[in-house]
């Protein structure tokens, strides 16, 4: 692979030379003499430079296009070779937070035992928290995770975005926006201590200076699947994962209402003990980018 190209990708992404060199770990010099040798190749200025920064040329534009096509052809042979070339362990316990267990890890793992039919692979589903108390204990030998990534004694990798959505039962309302004093009235549903959705909300809401205590929480319930159920029978609301509603979205049962000015968004992390790289963990990682979404 040339470099000049990732370097060029990582450039074009943060629109910032200094944040590209950092990112690949090298010097600033050295992006600007790997930029510099992609315009004299294709002798054309890929990057207008401004007082406050660059921006992408139309040429740039349309280079980044052929890039990004190209460098995703690399990684596909990388990961269809690693893949043909490893094995698993005949038994591999995976750790999953409850969104990722529930919604989105299934699918892979079915491509997974297709792909490894001689492993046994366990899935064990809990809140953030305790996942990530599982892998510092050896007790997961993989993990994905919601929530934030501050344990020091843990190395996290992004995987995907999710998005944290407010809803309710189809007919309970026919608002489709409210406000943040709205919502400090409205009856809530919460997910338990440790829960990773529950974190990310507290964190956010902290932003705005408010806490739970601001809000109407009417129950706290321990997963996802009872607060779905116990909205559809109530006319109460919560916040759950994008991904955690499709169908009942798509059957009308539920709908999402937005908030002025507010939306929670968050990455969904892999996990593993700091220090501690292994084939199996980065054939999983590998394995869950590359088909999580097919």
């Amino acid at each position: 692979m040339d470099f000049r190209l990732r370097v060029f990708q990582e450039v074009a992404g943060c629109l910032n030379f200094s944040k590209a060199a950092k990112k690949l770990h090298v010097s600033q010099p050295a992006v600007s003499k790997h930029i510099k040798s992609l315009e004299e190749k294709y002798n054309t200025k890929l990057f207008e430079r401004k007082a406050n920064g660059i921006s992408l040329t139309h040429a740039g534009i349309e280079l980044l296009n052929y890039v990004n096509k190209i460098l995703n052809i690399y990684t596909e042979i990388d990961q269809y070779f690693f893949q043909l070339q490893d094995k698993v362990p005949p038994q591999v316990t995976i750790g999953a937070s409850t969104t990722l267990a529930q919604y989105i890890v299934p699918k892979t793992l079915a491509l997974l035992k297709k792909r490894f039919p001689d492993s046994c692979f366990t899935l064990i589903n809990d809140n953030s928290s305790s996942i990530e108390t599982k892998i510092e204990e050896g007790i997961l030998d993989f993990a994905l995770i919601e929530g934030n990534n501050h344990n020091p004694l843990l190395n996290y990798e992004k995987f995907l975005d999710d998005e944290l959505v407010l809803v309710t039962k189809q007919h309970n309302t026919k608002e489709q926006q409210i406000t943040l004093e709205k919502l400090k009235k409205l009856p809530l549903v919460v997910r338990e201590e440790g829960s990773g959705t529950r974190n990310i909300l507290e964190g956010r809401l902290k932003n705005i200076n408010i806490t739970l205590d601001d809000l109407n929480v009417e129950i706290i319930l321990g997963s996802t699947e009872s607060i779905k159920t116990y909205l559809i029978n109530s006319n109460s609301y919560a916040f759950v994962s994008i991904f955690s509603v499709f169908e009942e979205l798509k059957n009308n049962q539920l709908k999402i209402i937005d908030i002025q000015g507010f939306e929670i968004k968050r990455p969904l992390y892999f996990v593993a003990l700091q220090g501690y790289p292994s084939k199996l963990y980065d054939l999983m990682k590998s394995f869950f980018t590359q088909n999580y979404n097919l």
